[in-house]
Parts: C-alpha cells; structure tokens; sequence
C-alpha cells in the first residue's frame, strides 16, 4: 500500500468528526434557507451523518487507490430517480468538504483527496445514469427462461408472493437444476427489480417486498438442492456488521453446497469478531463474504486483517463479491482478500483454485 495514501486516508478518520462538523457548518452558509440549518437539531445530525458517509468513502477510496469505490458511493448518494435539486446539494456537501480539507490536511495529502472530489463535481454535471452500477451475467432480456422469469416478476410486482413461487417449486417438481432457477430467474428478475427503483419506477417498499418473496422461494427450493459428492471441504459464508443484504451471499453458499461443500451460513450483519469465531469454531477452509454498498468495504478490509491476529485463521482463504468489486475488479487485491468473483458460478470455481493451493 502506498505511504501517502494511507497516511492521508488516516489523517481523514482521526479528524473526520471535527471534518464533518465544520463542514456542515460551511454547507448550511453555502445552501441558506435549509430547515435544519436553522435550529433543528434532528436535521443537523443527519446531515452530519450524510456527510460523514461522504468522507469515509473518500478516505476508503484514496486508503485502497479506488476511484470506482468512490464511484459507486457517488452513484448511491444520489436520489432515485435522478433529482437535480438533490444533485446541487450533494455538490455544494462534496465542496463544503473540500474546502475544509484544504484547510486540515498538508498540501500533499489534500491533493491526493481533491482529485476524487474534482472528478465527483464533473459527474455531478451530468444526468444520473439509470441504470445500475453493475450488471447481472445474463438480463430479463437474455435469459433463457424468459417467460418463467417474466411471470415470476409479474406476481412479485402485483403482490401475489404464494404463485410467484408455487412457479418455481413446480418447476423443481419436475426435475429442473435448481442452479438454473438461481442464475436465470432469481438474479436478473432482482436486478430488474434494482433497477426499477433506481428509475423510481417501483417504491423502496416493492423492492423489499420483491426481495424478501426471493429469499422465501431460496429457502423452499433449498430441498431441491442436489448436493455433490462431500469434498472434505468446509465453508462460513455471511456479510459484515452493517451489511442486511444477504442474498447474493446465500446463492453462493448454496451453490457450494452442490459442490460438495460442507456449508455454514451465517445470514447477514455479523459481528467480525463473530465471524472468525465462527470460521475457527466450524474449522472452515474458507470465508466466503460480501460487500453490498461502498462502504462496506472498509469494515470487510479490517475483517481481514483481523485474521492475523486470529488463533486457527492462518491457513483460512477469504473469497470476496459484492457491487463495490465488480465496479473495480482489482479492489479485492486492496483489502488483502485472496480471490473475488463477480457470481455464484464463478465463486465456486475461484473456491476450487483456492484449495487447489492449499
């Protein structure tokens, strides 16, 4: 890791309340008229929290040399649909935090983070994009099982949960790989439903309805499973303190299962020091873990180094995936993790090279 990255990206997290603090106190001369700059306490707090959310994918971003990261943070602060009004406030946060840098960080430092920032004011110029930031392998469009994917979706966006997945349990009925379901109906029919809200074309309160019908179907599919032959092999599988979004996990998991792994899913939002715990305890070979939002990343990046100071961690892999590694495929290399990958089929073969190794 590069010294004045790191050096500048820890100068951001010892001051970043006092950043913060400051900063939205420049913000509210800057955007007069704001409720919460006047008086409401409840609002001045959240804006700070804003804020700082901006400020710690900064310093994640120049800490693992990641315009994506940053990026993908940007993409998420913005309202959807795509809000001009909002795109202005966002950048006069983003300034207000620049000038306060300056004023804080050696020259040095300060350019190191001014160059994330200036490129965010040049995106911030722009339409937001309406699309997601990363793709599904195959789209509603493309996949093969088109018309299944299609009515699955169509029952799920009218609120009929029990036929969207009587669909699919018929479908296991008759004998389909279950793998199939997960790659063909279950990932491009949720990115479709991401990418519906991201254009404001369903509610927040769809989307989960949509993923939370998904991750019923999973669990009542689960029996259809057709495991492999035991490989020796044992797996954790989870996301980290913070992370609620579980899904993306649990298919890779399932899919190892089939493999022929020895699975131990955690679900989601746990604990680090309950992770390696868990990862000793079961005597896993692998932590298969994911990363959702931008800032994630840093909590999944002190994780790993967490596991040199983990008694029976050594020899254990670490297999990442999330959005913020697929909008910059080499960030997994940043946080010390051993392989990543972008879906559950290629996990499973990027968890069979690991092995390999061991």
């Amino acid at each position: 890791m590069n010294v004045k990255q790191q050096r500048t990206a820890e100068s951001i997290y010892q001051q970043a309340e006092n950043i913060t603090g400051e900063a939205a106190t420049l913000y509210c001369q800057l955007a007069p008229g704001i409720n919460y700059c006047e008086g409401d306490e409840e609002g001045r707090r959240a804006l700070e929290q804003e804020m700082q959310s901006h400020l710690t994918a900064l310093a994640n971003a120049i800490l693992m040399n990641s315009a994506g990261l940053f990026e993908t943070h940007l993409f998420h602060a913005r309202h959807h649909p795509p809000d001009p009004a909002h795109d202005q406030s966002l950048t006069q946060q983003l300034a207000a935090l620049k000038q306060v840098l300056a004023q804080r960080l050696p020259i040095t430092e300060y350019i190191a983070a001014a160059g994330y920032l200036s490129a965010a004011f040049k995106e911030l110029e722009h339409p937001l994009v309406e699309k997601a930031t990363s793709t599904p392998a195959v789209s509603l469009q493309e996949t093969p099982l088109k018309d299944l994917a299609d009515a699955y979706l169509a029952h799920l966006l009218a609120g009929q949960r029990t036929e969207a997945i009587s669909l699919l349990r018929k479908e296991a009925k008759d004998g389909i790989d279950v793998r199939l379901l997960y790659e063909h109906v279950f990932m491009p029919v949720q990115w479709e439903v991401g990418s519906r809200w991201h254009k404001g074309q369903i509610t927040v309160a769809q989307e989960h309805y949509c993923t939370a019908a998904t991750e019923l179907a999973m669990a009542m599919l689960h029996p259809y499973l057709q495991a492999g032959s035991p490989n020796g092999f044992r797996f954790v599988a989870t996301t980290v303190s913070g992370d609620l979004h579980s899904m993306p996990v649990r298919m890779v998991s399932d899919f190892l299962e089939l493999d022929g792994w020895t699975p131990y899913f955690l679900g989601a939002n746990t604990p680090t020091d309950g992770i390696w715990k868990a990862v000793v305890g079961f005597k896993a070979d692998l932590l298969v873990i994911g990363a959702s939002m931008a800032h994630h990343v840093g909590i999944l990046r002190q994780l790993i180094d967490a596991k040199k100071n983990t008694i029976g961690a050594s020899n254990v892999f670490v297999l990442v995936g999330g959005e913020p590694f697929n909008a910059d495929p080499t960030l997994w290399r940043s946080i010390g993790a051993d392989a990543f990958a972008p879906n559950a089929r290629i996990a499973v073969e990027a968890a069979r090279a690991l092995m390999q190794k061991k």
